[in-house]
């Protein structure tokens, strides 16, 4: 059977497709552009992505003709087919990391093994093997020096890694074009990709960011897989927050929806965020239109994919990864706070928060007309906001009871983009540094209930006409 590819991948929203060319040709382009350094590794990780999807096309029991190869591919910015998972090229090792991986995983469905057990023999069998590795020989140098070359937004650029900067304990540098150092190139590609983690020593490495990828989430998420960081849905634990439908999804590209426990050593503890600008969108790689990631909670349906920025446990990792020798530990943040690594003794707190130790709400202006803080009892309130605002509203149960919160309508028209700090966003899990599900367009009798005895939300209007209508009490 032949299919007319098309992948709608992470922003699928945006207008801008990459069209018209099998893969070949497009596995071609891409190597033209790369440099002399990286077409070196980018060679062997075209043959190991054969190999790698032979195998998942033998563990989901898909048949895949030469013929395949020769359809034209219309493909978004962070589909290119070359690609592991879209955006991502991988070394020798970091390869045969994920080849041995599936020839287990392929070893035990052969034999009918199934279950955690069966992971945890993998892995096992991983180590022994000597294919459980670090993501990168090398450590990255501070300051990272970076050069962009012509056919790049360089305001894009800079501005995301000053963000990084400004939220971090990292530092980057701008540079002339260099050869000698380890550092970035940033270059004009065939969509947006990056290596994973530092892979040179002492010479710059690709990173692409082409047609449809000049957005500040999107360059800092192709620079998080330089700083060796994976797609949020390739945690080992995403099964517990996504359902995958695979019958969406291009038969070719399946094993993009592979897990792998290479990625478990970079969670560092920091819960599933459907927020983080790592998750991929709810159509990711599907060939038809429909649904290929499903949160398993479905409020939170239009907030993954968010292109925006890094979000808090974004932040987060990265930190936990390169600046958790920075400070003592000597201060106890509350809801998922942390120490700052760039002022330490302090918390860095979630969004909507603040205070010493991050347990307060964000103060209102005078504009929101309510305090911050709200008490949900038995008896049903009323909170109505409206026009151009930003408000935040920490709703608390009494001990023993949790507060239930009604949008009985809210009217966000205008909102392109459901990213986190527009619109609507309510906070219901106990940990406050988790995203929480986004709305935007029109809510009507949307009912959430938080986990713990708080919930809070931040209503943001951006237009006179925006709208909130909500009711809360106490169950």
């Amino acid at each position: 059977m032949k299919f007319l590819f098309k992948i709608l991948f992470t922003f699928a929203c945006l207008p801008f497709i990459l069209g018209g060319l099998t893969h070949l040709r497009i596995q071609q382009k891409t190597r033209t552009k790369l440099s002399e350094n990286s077409k070196k590794v980018f060679d062997k990780h075209t043959k190991a992505m054969a190999e790698l999807a032979s195998l998942s096309n033998k563990l989901h029991g898909v048949e895949v003709s030469n013929a395949d190869n020769q359809e034209e591919i219309e493909i978004t910015p962070r589909g290119n087919p070359s690609m592991y998972q879209g955006d991502m090229i991988l070394t020798e090792e970091q390869a045969s990391y994920l080849i041995e991986e599936a020839k287990l995983k392929l070893e035990a469905k052969e034999s009918n093994k199934t279950g955690s057990d069966v992971n945890k023999e993998i892995v096992n069998k991983l180590k022994k093997n000597r294919a459980y590795k670090k993501n990168s020989y090398f450590k990255w140098k501070f300051p990272i020096r970076y050069f962009i070359e012509d056919g790049v937004e360089q305001t894009v650029v800079d501005n995301a890694l000053r963000n990084i900067e400004e939220e971090t304990c990292l530092t980057f540098q701008k540079s002339a074009p260099f050869n000698d150092k380890q550092g970035l190139r940033i270059f004009r590609g065939e969509g947006c990709y990056s290596f994973i983690g530092p892979i040179f020593d002492s010479k710059p490495q690709d990173v692409s960011i082409g047609d449809g990828c000049e957005w500040n989430g999107i360059v800092q998420h192709e620079v998080c897989h330089a700083l060796g960081i994976f797609h949020e849905q390739s945690r080992p634990d995403r099964d517990r927050f996504l359902t995958i439908n695979l019958n969406n999804v291009l038969p070719y590209q399946r094993h993009n929806y592979d897990k792998s426990s290479i990625a478990e050593t970079n969670t560092f503890g920091i819960p599933y965020d459907y927020g983080s600008h790592m998750q991929y969108d709810k159509r990711s790689f599907s060939f038809n239109g429909q649904l290929t990631m499903i949160p398993k909670n479905k409020d939170y349906l239009n907030t993954i994919g968010q292109f925006d920025k890094m979000q808090f446990n974004d932040v987060k990792l990265i930190n936990s990864i390169y600046c958790s020798n920075k400070c003592k530990g000597g201060s106890k943040c509350h809801n998922g706070g942390y120490e700052d690594p760039l002022k330490c003794g302090t918390c860095r707190c979630p969004s909507m928060l603040e205070g010493k130790l991050c347990g307060k709400p964000r103060q209102n202006k005078p504009v929101c007309a309510n305090p911050s803080n709200l008490k949900a009892t038995a008896v049903v309130k009323k909170l109505k906001l409206n026009g151009i605002k930003d408000c935040v509203f920490m709703i608390t149960a009494p001990n023993g009871k949790k507060p239930q919160i009604t949008i009985n309508k809210g009217s966000f028209n205008g909102t392109q983009y459901c990213f986190p700090g527009i619109a609507l966003e309510i906070k219901f899990n106990k940990d406050k540094s988790i995203t929480g599900p986004t709305f935007c367009g029109n809510v009507k009798n949307k009912v959430i209930k938080g986990e713990g005895m708080n919930v809070l939300l931040q209503y943001v209007g951006t237009r006179p006409d925006h709208l909130l209508e909500m009711s809360y009490r106490a169950v």
